[in-house]
């Protein structure tokens, strides 16, 4: 009878052990895909707001996006001490809808977060409502 109590207890002890592993394991999954998450909607606002930002002669226009921008920004920013990539397509236009993109590096086969955001689009001196849409991943 000892040593069927001993087994048993040692199978519990194991399945415990077992269980609290897969449970750290699902947690780390989470916070890693809550950072990407946050990091995305991070970098996007940073783009509308302060680099690929419209400019006119009363300076910059938040969430107007300049499409003529967009090759020359950096696709890869640090938050946090992490590095991320994203490729960036920008579409607008009612009715023929334009699509501009994919601008950036190609998405490799990890984690990758996509966002979409309402933005203005100005070109030739005409402002049509668009969206930009970002892919994002951990580099």
């Amino acid at each position: 009878m000892r040593i069927f109590k001993a087994v048993i207890s040692a199978l519990l002890v194991i399945t415990f052990i077992g269980l609290l592993a897969s449970a750290y394991s699902n947690y780390q999954t989470l916070v890693s895909v809550a950072g990407l998450v946050d990091a995305s909607s991070s970098v996007a606002n940073h783009l509308v707001i302060n680099e690929i930002v419209y400019e006119d002669g009363t300076g910059p226009r938040e969430y107007v996006v300049d499409p003529l921008k967009i090759p020359q920004i950096d696709f890869s920013q640090e938050i946090g001490g992490d590095n991320f990539s994203y490729q960036i397509y920008l579409k607008y236009g009612v009715g023929d809808e334009k699509v501009l993109g994919p601008y950036g590096p190609e998405v490799p086969n990890k984690a990758v977060a996509s966002l979409a955001v309402p933005v203005v689009v100005a070109e030739n001196y005409r402002f049509e409502a668009g969206k930009m849409e970002m892919k994002i991943w951990r580099t």
